[in-house]
């Protein structure tokens, strides 16, 4: 898999579900300190579409902002360095 290739963004997206399976083995086998990584920021918030958000709880509402991208070499990157380097504004 090329280095900036995207996980989270473009035709082949993986999904969150495998996405969480794959970052607890992530921090397991790289050591990785997870702190400012923000699941949601890669990986909206699919919700219940067809219900307004006004009526969900939180952890059911649906997240409305494009994902970004999240990179093969980001994760290269932060395993490098032993920390998430990309850190949410």
């Amino acid at each position: 898999m090329p280095d900036e290739k995207s996980l989270s963004t473009g035709k082949k997206t993986v999904l969150p579900e495998d996405a969480l399976d794959f970052f607890e083995e992530y921090v397991k086998q790289c050591e990785v300190d997870m702190t400012g990584f923000n699941f949601r920021q890669y990986f909206p918030n699919a919700g219940i579409r067809f219900l307004p958000n006004a009526i969900l709880p939180a952890y059911l509402k649906t997240d409305h902002h494009q994902p970004e991208p999240l990179t093969v070499s980001m994760l290269i990157a932060s395993a490098e360095a032993g920390r998430w380097l990309y850190i949410s504004k």
